[in-house]
């Protein structure tokens, strides 16, 4: 069972190499047709440099209460997806947050890392916002996700219990994949809906696929022409 764990985990850090270069491909794209009409992104960047002055000034001094509250309720989010029973959960302001989860797995563990919880609230907002209201979302969507890449940088290093849980190769890996896609994803509906969202998840998806096939073709012929050189 120990064997399978480890082969699933290699297996997932390889397929989300070739996600990060689907889904990075993908990003690129997203970012430089968001150039041409750059109102979306001004907005956007403002809600980022909002939040960033809100920290610096004011929430660095006092504690990392929402962080951490964040922070736990993602596990307990990703618990729950996965049918697991959830003891106890608490957040404070200075001695941190600790839930306590019946099992778990990797993908519970990591997942304050990669995904970003109160931008997703925002952005699950903004499709059914009418247009006149468009521009606030955008803004709040750049707020929101400047909270989760500052908790990102203050929470994630070597030392987490998080990451020992999932494996540190693993982890890396699999938090620079899914933070690349979930960061295409909201540069896709500033200036778009919930059909915009679907055609990037997809788009990236049979990219990632492409390269994955790609891959698996030059290693069986590369296999291949060694065999035949033997023979």
């Amino acid at each position: 069972m120990i064997l399978f764990g480890k082969i699933a985990k290699y297996a997932g850090a390889v397929l989300a190499l070739f996600g990060t270069a689907g889904y990075g491909r993908v990003l690129s794209s997203q970012f430089f047709r968001l150039l041409e009409n750059p109102g979306p992104l001004f907005v956007f960047a403002s809600g980022i440099m909002a939040f960033t002055l809100l920290w610096v000034f004011f929430l660095a001094r006092r504690g990392s209460f929402w962080s951490t509250l964040e922070h736990e309720l993602t596990h307990a989010l990703f618990a729950i997806l996965f049918f697991k029973k959830i003891n106890s959960i608490s957040a404070t302001r200075k001695k941190g947050g600790v839930i306590a989860i019946e099992g778990g797995n990797a993908i519970i563990a990591l997942s304050p890392y990669f995904f970003p919880l109160a931008a997703t609230i925002v952005l699950l907002i903004k499709f059914v916002l009418p247009a006149s209201y468009q521009i606030y979302a955008v803004f709040f969507l750049g707020f929101t996700y400047q909270f989760h890449v500052i908790s990102l940088i203050r929470e994630f290093h070597l030392g987490q219990s998080d990451l020992h849980l999932a494996g540190p190769v693993f982890s890396i890996i699999f938090i620079f994949f899914t933070n690349i896609l979930f960061l295409g994803l909201i540069l896709t509906v500033l200036s778009g809906d919930w059909k915009d969202a679907i055609a990037y998840l997809w788009n990236g998806f049979m990219l990632s696929l492409n390269y994955l096939q790609d891959a698996w073709t030059l290693v069986f012929d590369t296999v291949g022409i060694y065999f035949v050189k033997l023979i």
